[in-house]
């Protein structure tokens, strides 16, 4: 048998356990941040950063324990096998974001509510709903990207001082919304056949494969659109950070375009979650 390369392995290690997710959210809150001038909340950016990360570990632990034997990706095999070293660092990392909690301003309580609220939706309907009532009013890469988005582009405005001067955040907002979707759609395409196997719901069951190219495109189209008219506004983003949104957007067109080579050791999950953590060579230039 073949041995996997150092290169496979680190990028087996990065995707099975979301090291991306958490550390592009905390990148991207930072550049978020940036963006808006308001001075960054460290703690804030930790608890986003480790929250991304539990809700993230906690779902696949989930879908792992309920798939079993079922269980077809790499990442629901790990979390069932390590179930129970996993269960410890929720509990850690689930007692740090309670302190975490304690020690940051109570104008961010109403906005966590709002986000564990969604979260907790999401989880029901994906663990308590039955999948004929899931196809009719579910859509999880839309909720998702939703999710994300209010955690990565809303919540560096709490900062400012005076929110009502800085004006509507609804551009950024839809911008990093349709990188979202164009990302979580990229992904169920390319695990339609393990989604399948596994009878894991999600849009990728309802569509073709050139359709959700089609929606890959398109909702890469409508946010490099809305980058384009922050870049060129009278108070637009920077050089710097208009690259970077392109880069992102660029980067899951390639994937796109090429699964025959993104497909092998899921490098499409690997270089798609990357594009989160772009912000953070940036940073220093913004």
């Amino acid at each position: 048998m073949k041995r996997k390369s150092s290169y496979s392995k680190f990028i087996q290690f990065v995707n099975t356990y979301s090291i991306w997710v958490a550390v592009g959210s905390f990148s991207t809150y930072l550049f978020f941040s940036n963006i808006y001038k308001a001075h960054p909340n460290y703690l804030v950016a930790l608890g986003l950063a480790l929250g991304v990360w539990f809700i993230y570990t906690l779902d696949h632990l989930l879908d792992g324990v309920t798939l079993k034997e079922r269980a077809v990706s790499i990442r629901h095999k790990e979390h069932f096998d390590n179930k129970k070293t996993l269960k410890t660092l929720l509990a850690l990392v689930a007692f740090v974001l309670l302190t975490i909690a304690f020690l940051i301003p109570q104008e961010y309580y109403r906005f966590i509510g709002v986000l564990v609220s969604l979260t907790s939706i999401h989880f029901a309907m994906n663990y308590l709903v039955s999948e004929s009532v899931k196809r009719k009013i579910f859509l999880k890469e839309v909720f998702i990207a939703l999710v994300v988005t209010l955690g990565f582009a809303y919540t560096p405005l709490l900062e400012l001082e005076d929110k009502y001067t800085f004006g509507s955040i609804s551009n950024y907002l839809i911008l990093i919304f349709f990188v979202n979707l164009a990302n979580l759609i990229l992904f169920s395409l390319f695990d339609k056949d393990a989604d399948k196997m596994s009878a894991t719901l999600s849009i990728a069951r309802f569509y073709s494969n050139k359709t959700l190219q089609f929606f890959i495109g398109l909702s890469l189209l409508i946010s490099l659109g809305y980058a384009m008219v922050l870049y060129l506004g009278c108070s637009g983003i920077s050089t710097v950070a208009f690259a970077i949104i392109l880069c992102m957007q660029l980067t899951l067109f390639v994937i796109s375009q090429f699964p025959a080579y993104f497909r092998i050791n899921d490098r499409y999950r690997f270089y798609g979650d990357l594009i989160y953590v772009y912000p953070l060579f940036a940073l220093p230039f913004l």
